[in-house]
């Protein structure tokens, strides 16, 4: 029996990958610190991954503006706030960058 219509589903395209985890991480280690819009859930995954691996500090910012630091296991709980993505502190403070900002040569 022919079917009068075709039962094929038209899934929309996904977005390509706006940025690669480890442009990201360079970004980060270059400035020190990047603030995430709370919509932007790809930069956002990355960064978990990243912050498992213990390459990234990930603050949530809370309506009043103050950033609270969120544990491995937290952050996947805090996708529809802003983030602010830090270099860890392995020698020092987070956040500082490496070489006042730029790569070393």
């Amino acid at each position: 029996m022919i079917e009068p219509e075709p039962n094929v589903v038209a899934f929309k395209p996904r977005k390509p990958v706006a940025h690669h985890p480890r442009s990201l991480m360079e970004r980060i280690y270059a400035a020190g610190s990047l603030s995430i819009r709370a919509d932007d859930r790809s930069t956002k995954m990355a960064a978990v991954m990243l912050q498992v691996l213990g390459f990234l500090v990930i603050d949530e910012i809370l309506a009043d503006g103050t950033p609270r630091r969120l544990e491995r296991g937290e952050a996947r709980q805090a996708m529809d706030r802003p983030w602010r993505l830090s270099k860890p502190a392995f020698s020092g403070t987070i956040g500082v960058p490496d070489g006042g900002g730029a790569f070393p040569a």
